[in-house]
């Protein structure tokens, strides 16, 4: 389950042998996970620049977890996201960092790009010492480009993976927003095809809110507003001390 996977990695609880997982996470994993807590931009581009070393980026980890590479490129996006001066210095990294790197640059970029971001996304166009990201590239300047262009916390979650970028931008924001789509998965009918969305989203959601008073608080403030299905899982998952 790759949303329990990177949430126990999230909280410190499957970082117990420190050899199995890059170095990076035991020192920005709870800040990640608590940043809307004590918000400070320029932990971003730090912790970017932690990624890109060699034992961080380069990681045996990643060959089977490349997938939290991108949940770690959202977060960074997230973090920037209305901050030019932190978007500049990601783009500054993208020149100098590896491949691998560079795609959790224009993973980040979704998030917190502008207009200017859009310039220099068509000068890395234009470079050919940048061909093997042209897809991807093109990707972003579209997306960039889009007046409609939407965060995943815009639309209905439809995976585990939108569920993992949803509490990323939780723990960045300790916003509503991201819970609320969360919240509505169970909502959704009892079909087949959203079993495994419902089972994720209920361990997940139980997960967090023994760890986030927060979370708490903003459940039960908007509990009133629920359909009946997300309102009975939150009366399940939420117990009342006596």
């Amino acid at each position: 389950m790759r949303t329990a996977c990177w949430l126990l990695l999230l909280s410190g609880s499957l970082i117990v042998q420190p050899d199995n997982v890059p170095p990076l996470f035991k020192t920005y994993a709870p800040k990640m996970t608590f940043y809307y807590k004590s918000p400070d931009a320029t932990l971003g581009p730090k912790m970017l620049k932690d990624l890109l070393k060699e034992e961080n980026i380069t990681h045996p980890f990643f060959d089977k977890n490349g997938h939290v590479l991108t949940i770690v490129a959202a977060q960074l996006g997230d973090i920037a996201a209305g901050k030019s001066e932190i978007v500049r210095q990601y783009e500054a990294e993208f020149a100098t960092a590896p491949t691998a790197g560079r795609k959790v640059i224009l993973r980040a970029l979704a998030n917190c790009g502008d207009k200017e971001t859009g310039k220099r996304v068509g000068g890395w166009l234009a470079d050919p010492r940048f061909a093997d990201l042209r897809g991807d590239l093109e990707a972003l300047q579209k997306h960039l480009a889009d007046p409609k262009r939407q965060h995943v916390r815009d639309r209905p979650a439809k995976s585990p993976d939108d569920l993992d970028l949803l509490w990323s931008n939780f723990f960045i924001t300790g916003e509503y927003s991201p819970i609320a789509r969360i919240l509505d998965v169970f909502d959704l009918p009892d079909a087949k095809e959203n079993e495994v969305l419902k089972r994720v989203a209920k361990w997940s959601l139980g997960s967090n809110l023994q760890q986030h008073p927060k979370l708490v608080e903003l459940v039960e403030k908007n509990k009133k507003d629920r359909p009946e299905g997300s309102k009975k899982v939150i009366g399940e998952l939420i117990i009342k001390s006596p």
